[in-house]
């Protein structure tokens, strides 16, 4: 069947309706007559030809340890930009309020994967030891037992290194999905003991499956009454069951995503891990998983910034502006977020948080 005469995200679009209309034969015809022209492009494609065949959830279903997404994750902070800025003004903000001098801290990472985050915030909290607290205690949530253990002989390390005697470091690993929690664990949580709550969340929240389980945790957050909440999540709406849209939604994205990959002057193997290892997983949920199983529901920022405020947080400005060679960083003032822009389209946003005006 000769390929109509169109942009491949035009072509691509069409075939994604055929899909939604229950036409895959007929899709996977035009997708089989279907030349690539870039990454985004194949990626796309393949996941629309494999729609529905894939194994759920994909971040679980690796067989080769070698080829999880989380493996590719400290290469993604070091190269995407929007990841990498603002990954860095989290840091830099939980680092301030750790830093006055308090005799306690607790501070909660909801996926905190291998502990890069702690592991560098422990670091930059060492350059200024008479500010340390002397008592520190790292609460971390993933699902993999394996990246948990990886954080804590991380953590350990730096522990040895950098952080003087004076100064107790405490890192309690919870392997469990966060909407799975129990009610123990908050608790936990809740009566931290310390003279500060501090709580980060980076491209995790969007695995939970649903509206509902969104806000109920977001809830179980706020109830633990952080002094700070840092949550970084990506702004596009992949959310939506409209399958077309959200092909359109993907392609920009993802597709914005490798132009900025491309522009980094990587090592082909490392721009092919990021693309394929660590994003190609997200596009193929997001495109070829059934609906009920899908786990790559990113919404846009306002979602987020919605749902902050409905569980009784109050969103803080930040303070400096950002400021970056490439990327338009815009901040929409009403919900005092923070998002990365590249030709318009927006990447990943950031918002900070407490229960205290």
């Amino acid at each position: 069947m000769p390929q109509v005469q169109s942009s491949s995200l035009q072509y691509l679009a069409s075939i994604s309706q055929l899909i939604a209309e229950g036409k895959q034969d007929l899709a996977n015809e035009l997708l089989d007559g279907f030349t690539p022209d870039n990454d985004i492009a194949r990626l796309c494609a393949q996941s629309l030809r494999d729609r529905n065949t894939l194994h759920t959830p994909l971040y679980a279903a690796t067989p080769d340890e070698a080829d999880k997404q989380i493996n590719v994750f400290d290469l993604v902070l070091k190269a995407v930009p929007p990841v990498q800025v603002l990954s860095g003004k989290g840091l830099q903000v939980m680092k301030e309020l750790y830093c006055q001098g308090m005799e306690s801290i607790t501070h909660l990472n909801i996926g905190i994967g291998k502990g890069f985050f702690e592991a560098k915030l422990l670091e930059e909290m060492a350059l200024q030891p008479e500010k340390l607290p002397s008592k520190i205690k790292i609460i971390g949530i993933d699902i993999d037992e394996e990246s948990l253990y990886d954080t804590g002989v991380r953590l350990q390390q730096v522990i040895d290194q950098k952080i003087p005697a004076t100064t107790t470091v405490e890192y309690i690993p919870i392997c469990a999905f966060v909407e799975h929690i129990p009610a123990g664990v908050w608790d936990m949580v809740r009566n931290h003991g310390a003279d500060v709550l501090g709580v980060v969340s980076a491209f995790t929240l969007h695995h939970i499956p649903t509206l509902a389980q969104r806000s109920e945790v977001m809830k179980k957050i706020s109830d633990c009454d952080p002094l700070l909440f840092v949550l970084i999540e990506p702004d596009s709406d992949h959310f939506t069951e409209n399958l077309p849209e959200r092909l359109v939604n993907c392609w920009h994205n993802f597709g914005t995503i490798f132009k900025l990959i491309d522009r980094a002057g990587l090592q082909e193997h490392e721009a092919r891990a990021i693309k394929y290892t660590f994003f190609g997983r997200e596009i193929k949920d997001i495109l070829g998983n059934d609906e009920a199983k899908r786990s790559e529901k990113h919404e846009p920022a306002q979602a987020w910034a919605r749902r902050l405020t409905e569980a009784g947080f109050n969103l803080h400005p930040l303070v400096e502006d950002l400021e970056h060679s490439v990327l338009t960083l815009k901040y929409k003032d009403q919900l005092n977020v923070v998002t990365t822009e590249f030709e318009g389209t927006p990447i990943v946003a950031l918002m900070m948080a407490s229960r205290q005006v």
